[in-house]
């Protein structure tokens, strides 16, 4: 029962409660080898037989859900063994929702995290991997989103307090700050990963009259933004909150950010200084390590 003294640093939290599994013996939870779905996700080829000649043709490629299979060792006293295992039960517990895995490898800078559903390992079985100040598991998490998601990226824009913002009904015009470069609204994001991200948007007033736009992609939102509450935008799972459905043009789309660099423009008519957009976003990796 080798311990990963140098491998990855694996956790589990949900609302706030976490539990990150140790690499020495020094811990009461124990990291152990033998891992599993951390690699590329199963893949799903969808094709039809060719009506002449040979062969087939590919309709489409996805990617599956995957199984994510984690290996540890409680040890301790028989009293310390038996809180810890509670607690794991308490914090995996499935009817309260997914948990998320997270993996950091201190060798390469890697931090990644996938969301899952425990279906097996805490069941209790107090076999031949069970003894009075010890208890081995393998917990198997059910992850319904295959990809692996790095850390959460924020970008805030506010109007620069050393500036005299410039107020146009005809010309929209949102002096920035906070990012790598701000020219009129203008930023840039340079998107990291495997696949497509879902960014959510989150704005809060004073202002009125919201743009959005990544080349031919664009949100716009008509009418006023109030300081409270802030307007979300998720694109993810296609949210407005508040709901401004009614407002948003018949152009707009909530579009995603492909990987690579994206140059985004946000303009809000009436801005102040207490004016935020705050743009939130995790990169997806096919990979956790």
């Amino acid at each position: 029962m080798a311990a990963w003294v140098d491998s990855p640093i694996v956790s589990f939290s949900r609302d706030g409660r976490v539990v990150e599994l140790g690499r020495s013996g020094e811990s009461p939870a124990l990291h152990l080898h033998g891992s599993t779905g951390l690699g590329l996700a199963p893949v799903d080829i969808k094709s039809s037989e060719r009506l002449s000649g040979d062969g087939s043709i590919v309709r489409g490629v996805r990617y599956g859900a995957r199984d994510v299979y984690v290996p540890l060792l409680l040890s301790g006293t028989e009293l310390s063994v038996t809180e810890a295992r509670r607690d794991l039960t308490r914090l995996l517990a499935p009817h309260l929702g997914p948990v998320d895995v997270r993996i950091q490898d201190p060798l390469t800078g890697t931090d990644r995290m996938i969301r899952g559903y425990l279906r097996d390992g805490m069941e209790g079985d107090f076999g031949t991997d069970f003894g009075r100040s010890w208890h081995r598991l393998g917990l198997t998490f059910e992850c319904p989103d295959p990809w692996w998601l790095g850390p959460e990226q924020i970008v805030e824009l506010r109007i620069d307090p050393g500036s005299k913002p410039f107020i146009s009904q005809s010309v929209p015009f949102f002096p920035v700050m906070l990012a790598q470069s701000s020219v009129q609204g203008q930023f840039e994001v340079d998107i990291l990963g495997d696949g497509p991200v879902w960014p959510s948007w989150q704005v809060t007033g004073p202002g009125e009259d919201l743009t959005i736009s990544n080349g031919q992609d664009v949100i716009e939102i008509s009418g006023e933004f109030d300081a409270s509450p802030p307007v979300l935008i998720e694109t993810g799972p296609g949210r407005i909150t508040p709901d401004r459905w009614a407002d948003l043009s018949l152009r707009s789309r909530l579009f995603s950010l492909d990987p690579g660099q994206q140059m985004l423009t946000v303009t809000l008519v009436g801005a102040s200084t207490d004016t935020l957009v705050r743009l939130t976003y995790q990169e997806r990796f096919l990979e956790g390590v």
